[in-house]
Parts: structure tokens; sequence; C-alpha cells
């Protein structure tokens, strides 16, 4: 990150509470513009959470977020709208519109933007095209293989040419080949629009095809950070103690991640 520039996003003392119930709790961490993130942690500890409210989706219970140095959300309130944000989000389901062609798909994420029709046609062509679907281009999701609508699913949030890409554990349902696959299109994406990603998932070495950092969230805190090619001898973390285990071909509890 340029010295004296805003990180793209930054948290600051975020927490979030539904019905009483603390989700988040004083969260501070930031993604630089040059940085990827892949965040990690036990199912249920607010991952989830914590990228809606960077997302605009939620407003945060306390605390205050930043977007390029602007606030864009604070305690209860979203000032920034979603589609403001400069950032695009893949859910885990996808939310491919079924009754449209992958085109079309592509192109209704592109709505919100004031830009002529040719533009946004041609727009969300190169996109599919960029993912390596442009073959699919006129046929609709259920035609679709799994790892073909996850680029759709793809390629309608990079159409948009988004400053930060939040992807919430999309590659779960794909195999090893298939999820190396985007993980290193991803990171040429990345690196082609300057796209910052932060990447929700169960597995931190996915961090390592990101050349990202990977942040630990555990107990509605970010409990440690740092790079997995230099992991620390004694992680904090439960997470990463027990991925430290895996590695040194120790008997440990990784499968409840």
């Amino acid at each position: 990150m340029t010295k004296g520039s805003p990180a793209l996003v930054e948290l600051r003392n975020a927490g979030k509470t539904f019905r009483k119930r603390q989700v988040l709790l004083g969260i501070n961490i930031a993604i630089p513009a040059d940085q990827n993130l892949v965040l990690t942690g036990p199912s249920g500890s607010g991952k989830s959470t914590l990228l809606r409210l960077i997302a605009g989706l939620e407003a945060p219970s306390q605390g205050e977020i930043f977007l390029a140095g602007h606030l864009a959300s604070r305690e209860e309130s979203v000032l920034t709208s979603p589609s403001d944000r400069g950032v695009a989000m893949v859910f885990q389901d996808l939310g491919l519109w079924p009754n449209l062609t992958a085109l079309g798909n592509v192109r209704l994420g592109l709505s919100g933007l004031k830009l002529p029709r040719r533009e946004k046609l041609e727009r969300a062509r190169a996109a599919l095209a960029d993912c390596q679907v442009q073959h699919a281009a006129r046929e609709y999701p259920h035609r679709l293989s799994v790892g073909e609508q996850q680029r759709v699913a793809l390629a309608r949030a990079m159409a948009v040419r988004p400053r930060v890409l939040l992807l919430d554990e999309p590659f779960t349902a794909l195999d090893i080949v298939l999820k190396d696959g985007l993980l290193d299109q991803l990171a040429q994406l990345s690196a082609k629009q300057t796209t910052r990603i932060c990447l929700v998932s169960h597995f931190p070495p996915d961090a390592l095809a990101l050349n990202a950092e990977v942040a630990v969230l555990e107990d509605g805190r970010i409990c440690e950070q740092c790079r997995l090619d230099s992991l620390p001898r004694e992680p904090r973390s439960r997470t990463l103690q027990a991925w430290q285990r895996r590695l040194n071909g120790e008997p440990g509890i990784w499968g409840q991640f």
C-alpha cells in the first residue's frame, strides 16, 4: 500500500448484534490497495456477517466502516448504499437468476450502472470471456456445470469492475481441480483489473493462490492475521494451530473447520 494512502476497506471497532446475540465484537481490520485477504475460522464465527457489513447489506451495531478513507457505515446506519461502494459480492449459493441466460445474468448485474446499453452488452461479453465461459453466453444456469455456474457468477461480479470483490465460500461444491483453476483465474483477474479480493474460506492455503494474508475470525473477533508462508511457530488461533498440526502430520481436529 502506498504510504499515506487509505485502505480500500477499514473496519474500526466494528460489532454486530442480532437479537441480543453478539456475533462480531471489536473488529479492527483493513484491506489495503495492494493486498488480498482470506478470512477463515470455524463455522458460525461471523465471517459471512463481516462480508455483509463491508458490502453495506447490514449496518454495524457498533463501530465504523470506511471505504477508501470515507465513512460508509456507522452504528446502526448505512451511509453509502451497496451500489455506490465499489464493492461486489458472490454468495455461496451464487444467486443466478434461473430465467436468464448467462449473458442475461451478467447484464443484470450491470443494471445499476449508468452506461449505454451497447456498452453494458460489450462489458458483459468481455466479463464472460475473462472468466472463460463465453461459450455459455446463451445457456441458462440449469444447463451449466457447477464450475460454469461459478464462472458466470464471478463474471457478473467482475463486470462492474469493483475495487473490492467479496467471496462468501463460493467454491465449496467444487472438486480440487476446478477450485484451483478458479483461484488461478481470480488471481489473474485481480491483477488485470486491480481488484482486491476478500475470500471467506475454510481452507487457509487458498491464501497462497491469491498471494493473500490470512485473517482468522474466532468467537466474533479477529484473533490472528499473517501470511501463511510466514506462519508463526506458535499460532494463537485454534484454526491455524489445527492447520499447523496437519502440516506436521500430527493428529488434530481440523475436521471441525
